[in-house]
C-alpha cells in the first residue's frame, strides 16, 4: 500500500486526528482519520491510499483516500513526489 506526506493536527477527540493533504494543483483537503492509520518515516506523517493510476508524464497519481474529505471527494490527484511506496521485503 501506497502512503503520501501529510500534516496533522488534533481531531475532534485524542485517537482521531485531522489530516491535510495536498492535490497535484496544491489545494489541501482535510480528513478525519484514526491516530492508528497514520504512520511516521523521517521526522513526517504518511497517511496510507490506495494508488489508482500513475501519470509518469505528469509527475502525478490518482489515489483514493481512507474516508471521504470534508469536500466530499473521496480520490484526488497527487504529485508522484509526495507518495512513499513502502519496500517489500523478500
Amino acid at each position: 500500500m501506497a502512503h503520501i506526506l501529510c500534516e496533522v493536527t488534533d481531531g475532534l477527540r485524542p485517537a482521531e486526528a485531522t489530516v491535510a493533504v495536498r492535490d497535484y494543483t496544491g489545494r489541501t483537503e482535510y480528513l478525519p482519520v484514526d491516530r492508528g492509520l497514520l504512520a511516521r518515516a523521517n521526522g513526517k506523517y504518511l497517511l496510507p491510499v490506495h494508488m489508482i493510476y500513475q501519470d509518469q508524464a505528469k509527475g502525478a497519481a490518482l489515489v483514493q483516500l481512507p474516508d471521504e474529505a470534508d469536500s466530499g471527494t473521496s480520490r484526488i490527484w497527487v504529485r508522484l513526489a509526495d507518495i512513499v511506496v513502502p519496500e517489500v521485503a523478500s
